[in-house]
């Protein structure tokens, strides 16, 4: 999937958009995206020891926009998939990337309906997990 067709199905942008590209997609399954760190990201920071890091909170965000971009993918056919809504039901932080690491932001969808579901992700450098979240997503619209 091309950096296009990632803008078309989400809503955020530089700098807030978390994707730099898809790996891997099974619509309904599971879906694979990369996130490259760098020392120019608006986002990095520095620690006490002056190590260019990234904001943990932000690995969860990236999960979030993972499973959207998911869900997006799965329900598109129409053109009319909503965007859903996001939440946390667990979300638990194992480390941070720094500038120059390559993130990793699996998720599946443990449920998925064009209404609802749950989904379970992690964010990995490498082969370490940093991150790792049950999502919860509902989209609105349609007849009340």
């Amino acid at each position: 999937m091309d950096a296009q067709r990632i803008l078309a199905l989400l809503p955020w942008r530089h700098p807030f958009l978390l994707i730099d590209r898809v790996v891997e997609c099974a619509p309904h399954r599971r879906i694979v995206t990369e996130r490259r760190i760098s020392t120019g990201d608006p986002f990095v920071g520095e620690s006490a020891e002056q190590h260019p890091w990234f904001p943990s909170l932000l690995l969860l965000e990236g999960l979030g926009q993972t499973a959207a971009l998911l869900y997006r993918v799965s329900y598109v056919g129409e053109e009319a998939a909503p965007l859903p809504l996001l939440g946390y039901l667990r979300a638990s932080l194992h480390g941070s990337a720094r500038a120059g690491d390559l993130v990793t932001f699996e998720i599946r969808p443990a449920k998925m309906t064009r209404r609802g579901g749950v989904f379970e992700g992690r964010a990995l450098d490498g082969i370490t997990p940093l991150a790792e979240a049950e999502l919860a997503f509902s989209v609105g619209g349609g007849e009340r």
